[in-house]
C-alpha cells in the first residue's frame, strides 16, 4: 500500500538558538525540581543548550529523574500521572474493539477532570481513539499526554522459542509493530487492518502529545533465559542506541528493536520521542533472598545496559509494572517489612526505594492498582489485596501507592486501569469465555475484571439495589412459598437476585434455607441442618444473620475440592465427597496460594483460601451513605434482598445459559447447557421442602452500563496534590 510522506515543521530549531532555557513551573502538570537537584538541572540545560538537532523535532525529553515537555520553546518539568486504558468495553472483542468516538471523548474528559495528565495504551488503538485524543487536546488548555505501547506477540514467549529464533521472524515482527505504530502516531497510516476495518485510515497526527513509547510487555522468564542462551547475539551497536559489554542477548534484542524504532521515526518524520522497555517485578534487577518461587527471581532484565548515542536527543527512561501483592517477596522479604512514617508496614514503599536505586534514567511505574472484585487472587501484608476491596478502599490504596511512588523519586505513575474489562481471566477462577463477545458476562469473582475506576456493570440499567426496599420488585410475584415465607427472583448477567419475605423465623433457633437446583446432581437432604428436599439441591443458601449468611455447595458439585484435591493434590481426597447424594454441603472456597516454604527460615505457610460463599451484609445503592460495593444482602424488617454471583452457583454464563458439567463423569472441568433452575424455601428441621421451577431463560445478547466508582473522586483529589511530592 502507498504511504503519504509528511514534511513536518520543526519547533526544535528554537532550542538551538536559546542561550539559556527557563523551566517554567505549572501546578497541575508541571512541577519544580527540588533545590538539592540543582546539579541535575544544570546538566539538563547543558545537554540541550547549543546542540544542533539537525531539524529533528523533540517535544519531550527524559533527563535524570523527570520528563520535560517543550511548549513554545520552554522546557517544563512534567510529572506523569494518569491511567492505563484497555481496549474493550464489556461486550466488545479484543480483535475488534468497536468503542465509539463519542465514548472515547467522554472517557478522555473524565480522565482529564480527574487531574490526570497522561493516558497509557498497551498497543495500537482503533482510529477513532486517536481522532478523539486529537480533538480532546485541540479543545483543552491542558492537553493530555500519551504513553504509547509497542505490542509484542506474547504467544512467541510461550512456544519454546527465543527472541532470535526462526531466522529473525520474532525480531522482525516486533520491528514491524514499532514501524506501524510510528506511522499511526504521526497520522500517516492507511495500510493496517484493524478489527473489521480493512486498511484503517489513521489521519490524526498526535505525535506532539506522545511523552514516550514503551516497548514490549511483562517478559516471561523462560523466554528471557532461552534468548540469553544465544551468546553470539549479545551486544548491539546502532545509530541511536547501543549496549555495553555487560548486556545479555535479551537486552541486545531490546536494544536492536528500540534503535529501529528511533531510526524509523527520526528518518521518516524528523522527530524523536523518549523510549523505554517494559519490565516487572519478576524480572527486575534485584535479588530477593526470601522469594519462595524460583521462577519469580531467576533472571533479570537490566535496561541500564542499553544507552543512547549522541544522536538520540530525548533520552531513555524505564517503565516498570509494580504491584503490592505479587510476587511473594513483597510479603516476605525482610528488608521490605518495615514501618513507614505512619507506623504501618509498607513493603511497597520499601521496594520502590530499592528498585529506584537501580536506575540512572527517569523511571515511571507503568502499572499499579488493585481491583474491586468480589473474589481475591492474592493477599498483601499491607492489606492492599488483589481483590476483595470496596471502591473506597480501592481509591485510598491507589492514592497511598501514588504518593509512595512520587516520594521515592519516580517520574510518574499510571493506574491500572481506567475501565473494567469483562474478557479478562484470573488464575484461580475457571476460565470460560464464549466465542462471541456480545454474549460475554462478568465474573465478579475474577480479580482481573475489576481494576477499573469506571465500572462496567451488568444490565442496561441496575436490575436491583440491595437495600431491603421493595420498589425494585413491583409486579414480580414470588416463585415459591412455604410456611409464610416466600421468594421472588430476577437476574442479570452477573447475579441472581432474591427477595425473601419471612414470617415467624426465629434466627436464635433456626436458619432460613433456600435450596437451589441448577443441574439436579446434588443431594435431597442436608445433614447439618436436619432438612430434606423433594428434589436434589446443588446449592444451599443459609440465611443466618449479618455474619453467618452463606451459600454452600453440595460436595459433589464442589469446584474447589475437585480442582485442588482431586486434580492438583493440594489437599487430601475423601471418596465420600465424590459421590452424589452425600447430604454434605461445603463452604464455597476460592484458592489464593499454594504451600509456601520461605528460603531464609524454612518456615512453611500452608495453602491459603478464602470462603467466597460467605455473604457480606450491606447496601449496594451508590447514592446511599452506607454504600458497600461488596455487599451481597440486606434486611429491612421481614424483607431480605440478596444478590448471588452466578459463579458461586457454577453458572459460567447466564446469557447463553451454561454451567459446569459433571466433573467426575467427564473426567475434567467443562461446561454444558443449564437444564433449568429451581428454588425452594424453608427452615432448618423442615422435611421434604418442595422446589419450584423459576422459569430461567437465556438472552440473545448481554448488556451493560457504566458508572464511576467511588474511587474516582478519591483519586481525583489525590492527583491534584501529587506534584507536591516531587523531589
Amino acid at each position: 500500500m502507498s504511504k503519504k510522506m509528511v514534511v513536518m515543521l520543526s519547533i526544535a530549531a528554537a532550542v538551538v538558538v536559546l542561550g539559556a532555557i527557563f523551566v517554567k513551573i505549572f501546578l497541575k502538570n508541571e512541577a519544580p525540581l527540588h533545590e538539592t537537584d540543582s546539579n541535575s538541572l544544570n546538566a539538563f540545560l547543558q545537554t540541550i543548550d547549543g546542540i544542533d538537532t539537525g531539524g529533528i523535532t523533540v517535544s519531550f525529553r527524559a533527563v535524570d529523574r523527570y520528563f520535560y515537555s517543550l511548549d513554545a520553546a520552554e522546557w517544563r518539568a512534567s510529572y506523569l500521572k494518569g491511567v492505563n486504558m484497555g481496549l474493550t468495553e464489556a461486550t466488545t472483542d479484543l480483535n475488534n474493539p468497536n468503542v465509539s468516538y463519542e465514548t472515547y471523548r467522554e472517557w478522555l474528559k473524565l480522565i482529564a477532570d480527574m487531574n490526570a495528565n497522561t493516558v497509557r495504551v498497551f498497543t495500537v488503538m482503533p482510529p477513532q481513539f486517536y481522532k478523539a485524543f486529537y480533538d480532546h487536546n485541540a479543545s483543552s488548555e491542558s492537553p493530555l499526554y500519551l504513553m504509547q505501547g509497542i505490542w509484542f506477540n506474547e504467544n512467541d514467549m510461550y512456544e519454546g522459542a527465543h527472541a532470535f529464533a526462526d531466522d529473525g521472524r520474532i525480531v522482525e515482527a516486533f520491528k514491524r509493530s514499532a514501524r506501524e505504530t510510528i506511522d499511526i502516531i504521526h497520522g500517516n497510516s492507511d495500510y493496517t487492518s484493524y478489527g473489521e476495518i480493512e486498511n484503517a485510515v489513521y489521519a490524526h497526527d498526535v505525535s506532539q502529545y506522545v511523552a514516550g513509547y514503551i516497548l514490549g510487555l511483562e517478559w516471561e522468564p523462560g523466554f528471557v533465559e532461552r534468548t540469553n542462551a544465544q551468546p553470539q547475539k549479545a551486544g548491539y551497536s546502532g545509530s541511536y542506541l547501543k549496549t555495553n559489554k555487560e548486556a545479555t542477548a535479551f537486552e541486545s534484542f531490546l536494544c536492536e528493536v528500540g534503535d529501529y524504532l528511533i531510526a524509523y521515526e527520526t528518518e521518516t518524520y524528523r522527530a524523536q520521542t523518549p523510549v523505554a522497555f517494559l519490565n516487572w517485578q519478576t524480572t527486575d534487577t534485584l535479588t530477593h533472598t526470601n522469594e519462595p518461587f524460583e521462577e519469580e527471581d531467576r533472571v533479570s532484565v537490566n535496561t541500564e545496559n542499553i544507552a543512547a548515542t549522541d544522536t538520540y536527543y530525548c533520552g531513555l527512561f524505564a517503565a516498570v509494572d509494580i504491584y503490592p501483592y505479587y510476587p511473594e517477596f513483597m510479603n516476605h522479604q525482610p528488608e521490605y517489612l518495615k514501618e513507614d512514617e505512619t507506623g504501618e508496614i509498607n513493603s511497597y514503599q520499601a521496594y520502590l526505594a530499592d528498585l529506584r536505586s537501580q536506575y540512572s534514567v527517569p523511571v515511571i511505574v507503568a502499572e499499579f492498582g488493585t481491583p474491586t472484585s468480589r473474589g481475591t487472587a492474592h493477599k498483601s501484608v499491607m492489606g492492599i489485596d488483589q481483590g476483595g476491596m470496596t471502591e473506597e478502599e480501592q481509591g485510598e490504596a491507589i492514592v497511598e501507592m501514588m504518593q509512595d511512588i512520587a516520594q521515592q523519586g519516580y517520574a510518574g505513575s499510571l493506574i491500572f486501569s481506567w475501565q473494567d474489562e469483562w474478557f479478562k481471566q484470573t488464575w484461580n477462577t475457571f476460565k470460560y469465555a464464549p466465542d462471541d463477545a456480545a454474549v460475554r458476562t462478568p465474573n465478579v469473582q475474577s480479580a482481573e475484571q475489576s481494576y477499573g475506576l469506571l465500572a462496567m456493570e451488568p444490565g442496561a440499567d441496575m436490575a436491583c439495589l440491595i437495600d431491603g426496599l421493595t420498589d425494585d420488585w413491583s409486579g414480580i410475584s414470588p416463585v415459591v412459598k412455604n410456611g409464610g415465607n416466600s421468594v421472588a427472583v430476577k437476574w442479570d448477567e452477573a447475579y441472581l437476585y432474591l427477595k425473601v419475605e419471612m414470617s415467624n423465623v426465629d434466627f436464635s433457633k433456626e436458619q432460613l434455607l433456600i435450596p437451589i437446583q441448577i443441574t439436579g446432581r446434588g443431594s435431597t437432604f442436608a445433614q447439618e441442618y436436619d432438612v430434606s428436599f423433594a428434589q436434589a439441591a446443588d446449592f444451599l443458601l443459609v440465611i443466618d444473620g449479618e455474619r453467618n449468611t452463606r451459600v454452600l455447595t453440595d460436595a459433589y458439585e464442589d469446584l474447589f475440592y475437585y480442582t485442588y484435591a482431586r486434580e492438583k493434590g493440594v489437599f487430601e481426597t475423601d471418596s465420600r465427597l465424590e459421590q452424589q447424594g452425600s447430604g454434605i454441603y461445603h463452604p464455597i472456597r476460592q484458592f489464593i496460594s499454594n504451600e509456601i516454604v520461605l528460603p531464609l527460615t524454612g518456615e512453611v505457610i500452608e495453602p491459603q483460601y478464602v470462603e467466597s460463599g460467605l455473604l457480606t451484609y450491606g447496601i449496594t445503592d451508590p447514592d446511599s451513605p452506607n454504600y458497600n460495593s461488596l455487599a451481597d444482602f440486606y434486611q429491612n424488617g421481614n424483607v431480605i434482598e440478596l444478590r448471588i454471583p452466578w459463579y458461586l452457583l457454577n453458572v459460567m454464563n447466564s446469557t447463553i445459559g451454561v454451567c459446569l458439567d459433571d466433573f467426575y463423569s467427564i473426567g475434567g472441568i467443562d461446561v454444558t447447557d443449564i437444564p433449568g433452575m429451581k428454588l425452594g424455601v424453608g427452615v432448618s428441621g423442615d422435611q421434604n421442602i418442595a422446589l419450584q421451577d423459576v422459569g430461567y431463560f437465556t438472552k440473545e445478547q448481554s448488556s451493560f452500563h457504566t458508572r464511576l466508582k467511588k474511587s474516582y473522586a478519591i483519586v481525583q483529589e489525590g492527583m491534584e496534590s501529587l506534584t507536591d511530592y516531587i523531589k
